[in-house]
């Protein structure tokens, strides 16, 4: 069945705003953990290697629904997915502010896993609602700027408002923060009432084989495995260090409040990278620019370490140059990888994110591993930086493979 295009420009942006708001909870649940880690940590009694796990656990389960999210979206529409996914981070929330241990936790923040997918698969789908290709790039944008804006928002007010006004009871924090999904969801059904190319469509049922013959297809060629291994490290890097960003300038003597706004400093300058590099992104710049990002990260970590206050400054600025821009350019890499079609790119996007956020699972956790062990953030700080350095050789690998 031939979607139909929404008409109406201000119907069209009705729905990027109730998209956009739901985005922007997905961002402050997720940014929701990093400003409260020693509160959860003391209260539930569990080590920074088991926070780890915490951090990275919505992204295990993201893994398993990455694929399926896509065939969901078809076959069930944008109104109803979308709607379900807000649901589902709004129990997620509710669910952290009934845990009593790491159990439980880990559980609360697992079940965000399985509607973060339906959202990130239906961003490029709500813009597909245009037929004006300007019109498709300024939403998919816009769109991606909620999950930032999320994230500096539970940066900058949980420690500063949130928890002072609770009492520090980082549990009723999440019972509060829980009605802003839910708010968003009744929203997003009265903003999508009666848009037709937003619900039901006859599309083709999930296939596993197919999917299995596309992964072998993509998994034999020399320049999606390391395109792999790119993604992968881009995610270890944004998942892990953002996740312990607070705690790690924390760890400097520096104000738990204050240490949660400088981590905003990297989600803002991301905003304005992923704005700007892609754009100088094409066929001939491509591979400099993934050295340079690549460097650049080297670079913040190693001024990250440092206990100087305008040198680790400098460091969170690098770092968001990097981190803004590197997976934007990374997916744009693997779109255009031979023998990946339109026809089959859905389910290539798929598979690709079902493997790359290992690194989001284990970014998080190694770096409370290696805290537990060393009682030093610095040393897991050069690790991800041997292993950012690292990355130059599949990109020297993948500068002739196509």
């Amino acid at each position: 069945m031939k979607i139909k295009h929404i008409n109406k420009d201000n119907q069209s942006w009705s729905v990027i705003f109730g998209l956009w708001l739901i985005y922007f909870c997905f961002g402050y649940a997720v940014s929701s953990i990093a400003p409260i880690v020693p509160y959860i940590t003391n209260d539930l009694n569990i080590s920074y290697k088991k926070m780890g796990l915490i951090l990275g656990a919505w992204q295990f389960i993201y893994i398993f629904f990455a694929l399926p999210a896509g065939f969901i979206l078809d076959k069930y529409g944008l109104r109803i997915s979308i709607f379900i996914a807000a649901l589902i981070i709004t129990l997620s929330l509710i669910s952290r502010g009934l845990s009593s241990n790491f159990y439980q936790m880990w559980l609360a923040v697992a079940l965000f896993g399985i509607g973060g997918p339906l959202i990130s698969v239906g961003v490029p789908k709500a813009s597909s609602l245009w037929n004006s290709e300007k019109n498709r790039s300024i939403s998919m944008g816009i769109l991606f700027t909620g999950p930032m804006f999320g994230g500096i928002f539970s940066l900058l007010t949980m420690n500063s408002l949130m928890m002072p006004l609770l009492n520090n009871n980082w549990k009723l924090v999440y019972f509060i923060y829980s009605l802003a999904p839910l708010t968003a969801a009744i929203l997003w059904l009265f903003i999508t009432n009666k848009k037709i190319p937003l619900n039901k469509k006859l599309f083709k049922k999930f296939n596993i084989y197919e999917s299995i013959s596309i992964f072998k297809l993509i998994i034999t060629k020399k320049r999606f495995v390391n395109i792999l291994f790119l993604g992968t490290s881009g995610m270890l890097l944004v998942h892990g260090i953002h996740g312990w960003l607070p705690k790690i300038i924390n760890a400097k003597g520096i104000d738990l409040t204050i240490s949660s706004s400088l981590a905003t400093i990297p989600i803002l300058v991301g905003i304005i990278s992923a704005l700007t590099i892609p754009r100088f992104s094409n066929n001939l710049t491509r591979i400099k620019i993934l050295n340079l990002l690549f460097m650049n990260a080297v670079l913040s970590l190693i001024l990250i370490q440092s206990s100087t206050y305008v040198i680790f400054i400098l460091g969170l600025l690098l770092l968001g140059l990097s981190t803004g821009s590197l997976m934007v350019i990374i997916l744009n890499h693997m779109s255009e990888t031979k023998d990946i079609s339109y026809n089959n790119l859905g389910i290539s996007g798929g598979l690709f994110f079902s493997i790359i956020e290992i690194g989001g699972v284990l970014g998080p956790f190694f770096i409370g591993f290696i805290f537990d062990i060393y009682n030093n953030f610095n040393i897991a700080l050069s690790i991800y930086a041997l292993i950012m350095f690292m990355m130059l050789f599949p990109i020297f690998i993948i500068r002739n493979e196509k």
